[in-house]
């Protein structure tokens, strides 16, 4: 077949990433060396004395060339830093932003807005109780139920903010633009329910995922925070690595290490606090082996582009004295490709029959992740194909009553393509398809019998598919694809409180240290909710609007929050 788990779509994916993933939210180097010289990756094994690398700190930099002060240093530059850095210096404080990459790093399309005026003025008024009591259940409740809350309550008057600072910019807030928030289903059964929470921000006439430049639109977002922080006086430092914190837990946290441009040891003081905002661990393969091993089973990592991502708010924090999250790993593997996803290409991610190598229906096929997806990650030879047949508009059209038109158009002309290309098998009997991909003909056979059984019953007794997502297979020509997964982010990062606070394994709060987005540990835990979409990119603005305005008046988040 010339396929294989991590070959599949290689080359698209590393073509695509620019425009479909984007990059990571980095802002901080790479663990430093035993000298501090921070050129030693923090990627790879552990340190070869037994400990892992965020276990054993390095020596104190100390040839210090350069003292700036400033009263809140923001580590790192994607939605969290950049919504941390308008609030902080929109409210008076001197903010400095360090940002390892040569620019702000944005990604993404939706954006959780729960409860914001412009949800509620379009019909969507969602149940605060029951979307945090599924967000809690999900992470079997592992995570920070207050965490939970205060993004559910403070998002909606927070993105009402955002949609007046946005639109003085001329940016639109709209419906949520990808497929992920599925508008229609918040009335499916709670195990399946998806909140249409969602919003992109988009200029002009845009209505694509992906801009003009090849950009996704958050960007768009993630540019008006730039813009307005920036407008208010706070200063970027972009290629500028974060290696060590100032201070330690006992006695508080006071600054940042970075290496700047030129190579040199700047240190950046910082009197109210220091706001690590340095993404995922999902570049970092200690950390993937140790915390979310199941990634390595996915074919690809398409938000992280080489160097970026390794868990050096982690690795810093933890040098400090902080504690880890006390919630698992929360990997998000959703089933698509930057190819699959830029075309919004239905028959890959629709709820089609699913079956591992041995042809044998093996899980709950509708698109839900990370049900679907870890399914596919746990199956033999860590390979699954998704079958369909001839009918697949009708069962478009069934699945997605109120967008079916557009996710049809042009699908004929796409699929040769795809046929040609070796992404797509097309055959007359499902003999002749189970050839192709390999399988048992007379397993695929039974599973496809058995599956049709359902679909005429109208129940799925084995893994419990609502009836809406269940179809038939028995009109030729019939079709296969490989069953894809991507990690795009893996959230997992340091112990905090209410006050999104770093705190230490006896859950005292380190002064001075605070953690945003996808290093607040505590938020997720097990899997990526996927409840209420766009809820990532969400709560980094969400918290980093609550926090950055919070040290800016010299008081902490609930406190804010109450006054």
């Amino acid at each position: 077949m010339g396929i294989s788990r991590r070959t599949f779509l290689k080359g698209s994916i590393v073509a695509g990433a620019g425009a479909a993933a984007a990059a990571a939210l980095g802002g901080c180097a790479p663990a430093a060396s035993e000298g501090g010289s921070g050129s030693t990756s923090a990627a790879g094994s552990s340190n070869g004395i037994g400990k892992h690398t965020w276990e054993v700190a390095p020596e104190p930099i100390t040839d210090i060339a350069e003292t700036k002060d400033y009263d809140i240093v923001i580590v790192g530059g994607g939605l969290a830093g950049n919504s941390a850095a308008e609030a902080a210096a929109r409210n008076g404080a001197k903010v400095a932003l360090l940002e390892r990459t040569e620019s702000i790093q944005i990604r993404g399309v939706d954006v959780a807005a729960i409860g914001s005026n412009w949800k509620l003025e379009n019909g969507v008024n969602i149940d605060i109780d029951t979307a945090c009591m599924l967000l809690y259940q999900w992470s079997n409740q592992t995570v920070n139920y207050n965490l939970l809350r205060t993004w559910a309550e403070q998002t909606g008057p927070v993105f009402n903010y955002i949609e007046e600072m946005v639109g003085k910019q001329g940016i639109s807030m709209v419906s949520a633009l990808s497929g992920t928030a599925k508008y229609g289903w918040e009335t499916l059964p709670e195990r399946w329910r998806i909140y249409p929470d969602a919003v992109s921000f988009v200029k002009g006439d845009e209505v694509g995922t992906v801009r003009p430049d090849g950009k996704e639109v958050n960007w768009t977002l993630g540019e008006a925070l730039n813009k307005s922080a920036t407008d208010s006086g706070a200063e970027y430092f972009f290629n500028t690595h974060a290696e060590q914190l100032v201070g330690n837990a006992e006695g508080g946290i006071t600054g940042v290490i970075a290496t700047g441009e030129d190579g040199k040891y700047v240190q950046f003081n910082a009197s109210k606090g220091v706001i690590l905002a340095t993404g995922d661990i999902s570049g970092n393969q200690e950390m993937v082996d140790a915390w979310a091993p199941i990634c390595n089973r996915s074919d690809a990592f398409i938000y992280t582009p080489q160097g970026a991502n390794t868990g050096d708010g982690i690795l810093m924090g933890s040098w400090a004295g902080a504690a880890i999250s006390k919630s698992p790993a929360a990997p998000m593997v959703h089933q698509f490709t930057p190819s699959s996803y830029t075309f919004n290409l239905t028959v890959f991610i629709m709820s089609w029959l699913a079956v591992n190598k041995n042809g044998e229906r093996y899980g709950a096929e509708i698109p839900f992740e990370p049900y679907l997806t870890n399914a596919r990650m746990n199956t033999p030879g860590d390979m699954a194909w998704s079958v369909f047949d001839a009918d697949y508009p009708k069962y478009v059209q069934q699945q997605w009553p109120t967008k079916y038109e557009t996710w049809l158009d042009g699908i004929e002309e796409e699929m040769e393509k795809r046929i040609e290309s070796g992404e797509l098998y097309k055959a007359d009997t499902l003999e002749e398809l189970a050839e192709q991909i390999g399988v048992p003909a007379d397993k695929l056979k039974e599973s496809v019998e058995g599956y049709n059984a359902m679909y005429q019953k109208g129940e799925d007794t084995r893994f419990g598919v609502p009836a809406q997502f269940l179809s038939e297979v028995k009109t030729a020509p019939f079709y296969a694809t490989p069953l894809v997964c991507s990690t795009l982010t893996i959230p997992f990062g340091l112990h905090v409180n209410e006050d999104s606070q770093v705190c230490t394994e006896e859950d005292a709060p380190i002064k001075g240290l605070f953690a945003l987005g996808n290093v607040q540990g505590d938020f997720f835990g097990k899997d990526y909710p996927v409840h209420c979409p766009g809820i990532s990119h969400g709560r980094c603005v969400t918290f980093g609007q609550l926090v950055g305005e919070a040290l800016a008046k010299d008081s902490v988040l609930t406190e804010l929050i109450a006054s």
